[in-house]
């Protein structure tokens, strides 16, 4: 067995090979090629063709058909945002396998789409460094990008991957697009990282969808964001969940085994409770004396009242001049989503969906 001093050396030695310098730009690539060289792979080879059968994709399918009914409109949305651009967009669950794909017309002629199929597995022992494989390894947005990668022969592609999590900080699975340019898109893996995002507060919603949601924010405009924190509180004031976001506005805060509201934030519960549950914004302010506005979000379905859902899940409206015309409506609808999703960027939102800002201003003011 090759001690570790001999893969960073291998590792070393192909980064010299192939005249780039991983120490600017990712050390999580490093890494990666180390741990490829760990698993007796080697870079100017095949990778393994490691591809489910029909039926055993299938189960897998079934097993996670509740969580991919949120997946593939998500990735329909994203697929939206660049298609044209010679992408493809793909689901994969926490093995690494991949679930769902949607290719444009490119890429679909491409040689890597006869290989990112859904059923594919895309760990990093059988593919080398990519950006499904790295995200899953490194629990973080990942991109790979040409000779980033481990194998040569992946050399023509860039990967842009983004984990999703449940609320119990366990990843669920990955979105990823890919294409087979080897630039690096940073405004492509903002988007992949939104979409992950979306998909995890929409699990979050249906998985406490029994208990009264709120969301926060330390600014009131971004509480219809997806910028926003989360809490699932029961009637008694105590946490049944929160999302990631909470766990990084509330970081030193909130603990697993201190859940009540009254731990966090120095009103109690039932003092703000009634407010909140008539639709107001209330400011509370937590233990370490940060203020944030909250609201609440999504009302408890119960078994006599589920007709009377209330979510306050966000909804769009084509604005005045694109009505009428269902390719018009298509676009601005798109527009204001990324306008919610990039948090009012106007800027950002110009450069992910390749418009002017004067367009992007047009649909938001006439909405």
């Amino acid at each position: 067995m090759n001690s570790y001093r001999s893969l960073v050396e291998q590792a070393r030695s192909l980064e010299k090979e192939r005249g780039i310098s991983l120490d600017f730009t990712d050390k999580n690539i490093a890494d990666s090629w180390v741990r490829c060289f760990e698993h007796g792979l080697r870079p100017n080879s095949d990778p393994i063709d490691s591809v489910l059968s029909q039926k055993e994709l299938g189960q897998i399918k079934e097993q996670y058909q509740d969580i991919r009914n949120f997946i593939v409109p998500e990735l329909e949305l994203l697929y939206s945002q660049i298609a044209g651009s010679n992408f493809m967009v793909a689901f994969a669950n926490n093995d690494g396998v991949v679930l769902d794909t949607i290719y444009d017309n490119q890429f679909l002629n491409s040689q890597a789409s006869k290989v990112v199929i859904p059923g594919s597995v895309w760990l990093e022992k059988y593919r080398g460094t990519n950006g499904l494989g790295l995200s899953l390894q490194t629990k973080s947005p990942n991109i790979v990008a040409g000779g980033e990668h481990f194998f040569t022969s992946h050399g023509g592609l860039s990967c842009f991957a983004s984990p999703v999590f449940d609320h119990n900080q366990n990843i669920i699975g990955v979105v990823d697009a890919s294409t087979d340019t080897s630039s690096r898109q940073d405004h492509t893996l903002a988007l992949v990282k939104l979409s992950a995002k979306s998909v995890e507060q929409k699990i979050f919603l249906e998985t406490f969808k029994h208990t009264n949601i709120y969301s926060f924010h330390p600014r009131s405009e971004y509480l219809h964001t997806n910028s926003i924190a989360l809490l699932a509180i029961n009637d008694d004031g105590q946490i049944e969940g929160v999302n990631s976001n909470t766990r990084i506005m509330l970081s030193g805060l909130y603990k697993e085994d201190s859940k009540d509201f009254y731990n966090i934030f120095t009103t109690p519960f039932e003092n703000v409770a009634h407010e909140m549950n008539a639709d107001k914004i209330v400011q509370v302010k937590d233990w370490l004396g940060s203020s944030v506005f909250m609201k609440l979000f999504q009302k408890q379905i119960t078994s006599t009242s589920s007709s009377n859902l209330k979510v306050n899940t966000l909804t769009y409206q084509s604005c005045s001049d694109c009505g009428g015309s269902t390719l018009k409506e298509q676009k601005c609808l798109l527009i204001q989503k990324t306008y919610d999703q990039l948090d009012g960027k106007i800027t950002a939102v110009s450069k992910a969906l390749n418009i002017s800002r004067t367009t992007v201003y047009k649909h938001i003011q006439k909405k």
